[in-house]
């Protein structure tokens, strides 16, 4: 006896078929940004600011044991940030404001304005 290799509910000719559906949803995304400055020191250059002074015994240092010199540099800056738009899992506390649905391709062309 010849068995088949496909199911007995279901027959051959079935086991392709599909139902497609596209569902399109314009929406407005928007999603908190922080931006957090930093600054890296870049490479130092020390400048020697006349000759050593060599002197015979111990002597006390001048100045703070350990101790640092603090002074501020300030800049204004202006930081590009680049954000691309997409659908991913959620990712933080995500907003949106729903526009509307249709079974229509309400996607193409949406940077027209509508008469919504």
């Amino acid at each position: 006896m010849k068995t088949s290799q496909f199911s007995p509910v279901m027959p051959p000719e079935h086991t392709d078929r599909t139902c497609p559906a596209v569902g399109f949803q314009r929406a407005t995304v928007c999603v908190p940004v922080t931006v957090r400055p930093f600054a890296h020191a870049g490479r130092t250059v020390t400048h020697c600011c006349g000759d050593p002074v060599v002197v015979a015994g111990e002597q006390p240092c001048a100045g703070t044991k350990n101790g640092v010199c603090h002074f501020t540099i300030s800049q204004t800056i202006c930081v590009e940030v680049p954000v691309e738009f997409g659908a991913v899992p959620v990712v933080g506390d995500p907003f949106v404001d729903c526009l509307g649905a249709s079974e229509e391709d309400i996607c193409t062309d949406c940077t027209r304005e509508t008469d919504a």
